[in-house]
């Protein structure tokens, strides 16, 4: 389940709105799914990288159709891993995420950090069988 799906449904519905989402479903077919990742806390024993005196920030993917988050510390100025991944599950008997939404939400983080180090969050992606629409807001 998305971490906040109300927000979630607001932000979609303004694209709605302007016409992204149908942009998007004409030239890539109907969105089948939903991730959002927000900043989240590391949880108790998962192992941090040191490097230096700088700070990790951890984020977490949630999913419309999983019931378990993924999170992972990063060093985000370096892209780099503070931390290997977690997997927490939202309610009892979760599945976990495949690895491929485990590539999928990484890749999407590293891609939206900015060269900087920066980020935005909530970062929202819709997805179907080819692609994804992302939307990250502006700092």
């Amino acid at each position: 389940m998305l971490t906040d799906p109300e927000m979630f449904e607001t932000v979609e519905n303004a694209l709605r709105e302007n016409g992204q989402i149908e942009r998007f479903e004409k030239e890539n077919g109907k969105i089948k799914g939903r991730m959002m990742i927000t900043l989240a806390e590391i949880p108790e024993g998962i192992e941090v990288k040191p490097d230096g005196d700088k700070v990790p920030r951890a984020f977490e993917a949630s999913f419309d159709f999983y019931d378990s988050v993924i999170g992972i510390a990063m060093y985000t100025a370096e892209r780099k891993a503070a931390s290997g991944l977690w997997v927490t599950p939202q309610k009892e008997g979760a599945e976990k995420p495949s690895k491929d939404w485990m590539i999928f939400f990484i890749q999407t983080l590293v891609k939206h950090l900015g060269e900087d180090g920066t980020w935005g969050v909530p970062i929202y992606s819709f997805v179907n069988d080819t692609c994804d629409m992302t939307v990250v807001p502006h700092l």
